[in-house]
């Protein structure tokens, strides 16, 4: 009798490893097609993005110890998709603390009417430009909306593990949250520790479209900045950077970041003159 109840229960649980193995297969191809469609969505968007400004008004705040700090940055936003090397952003900062910045005019020329013929040593330009402002002791310049996006990117894929974290709703937007987890060297984001990168994409599985993102390090700094995406009318109803909320922590500091963005206008610019091939 025994026998013969363990015979039955091996057999259901051969059928339902079988079942499981089945479900698997079938998880990993629903995460593979969206993967492609997320890819495809990425390609196209740089196309359309190309070059966006936006009003960026933007409050850090650090705090270490028992001493507080804070400033309140209002930039031109300027986001370039430069293909395979991903995005470059230039923060354009026109107002801190309510005081106009006087060299305004003087770095826009220099940085985009006199370009480098180095491409690495350009685009290194323009991020250590846009990050002169930021305040405390942790250096960066990660803090770039669409950062997370790269690592969505179809020739970026393989570098890292992806994993389907299931249906969830984002204003109002049915999406699949994927979490992904950097396995490849060199890393995309240079760090003094080699951490890799984490996070998450909330997708659209209708269109491909990314409606949320959250980017994260956890090695001697961490790391966290979440960004939201809305449609923009003005531009064709293009899904641009909403807000982004970031987080930066080493050793009792505390760094805090809270952006917002509005009016989006496209940059009339040649991006080959920006970042000029070796």
């Amino acid at each position: 009798m025994n026998l013969d109840w363990l015979s039955r229960a091996a057999g259901t649980g051969v059928l339902a490893a079988a079942l499981s193995a089945q479900a698997t297969h079938s998880q990993t191809a629903e995460l593979s097609s969206l993967l492609s469609s997320v890819a495809k969505y990425l390609a196209e968007y740089e196309q359309r993005c190309g070059a966006v400004v936006s009003l960026e008004t933007y409050l850090q705040q650090v705090q270490s110890g028992g001493s507080r700090q804070s400033r309140q940055l209002k930039s031109d936003m300027l986001v370039l998709s430069v293909g395979d090397a991903g995005w470059v952003g230039f923060r354009d900062v026109f107002e801190v603390d309510g005081r106009s910045v006087r060299d305004h005019e003087e770095r826009l020329f220099a940085l985009f009417l006199k370009p480098s013929s180095d491409s690495l040593g350009q685009a290194r330009k323009i991020l250590d430009e846009s990050s002169r402002f930021n305040i405390g002791r942790i250096t960066r310049n990660v803090n770039i909306p669409m950062m997370a996006l790269t690592y969505f990117k179809g020739n970026y894929q393989s570098r890292s593990k992806f994993i389907d974290k299931g249906t969830d709703v984002v204003d109002r937007v049915r999406t699949r949250e994927i979490e992904f987890r950097e396995q490849a060297l060199p890393r995309v984001i240079n760090t003094s520790d080699g951490a890799a990168a984490m996070g998450r994409a909330w997708i659209d599985p209708e269109s491909g479209r990314v409606v949320k993102t959250v980017l994260m390090l956890t090695g001697a700094v961490e790391v966290s900045i979440t960004v939201t995406y809305a449609a923009q009318a003005r531009l064709d109803d293009l899904w641009l950077p909403q807000s982004m909320r970031e987080s930066y922590r080493r050793a009792g500091e505390i760094t805090e970041g809270r952006a917002s963005y509005s009016n989006f206008r496209k940059f009339n610019v040649d991006v080959t003159t920006i970042i000029k091939s070796p």
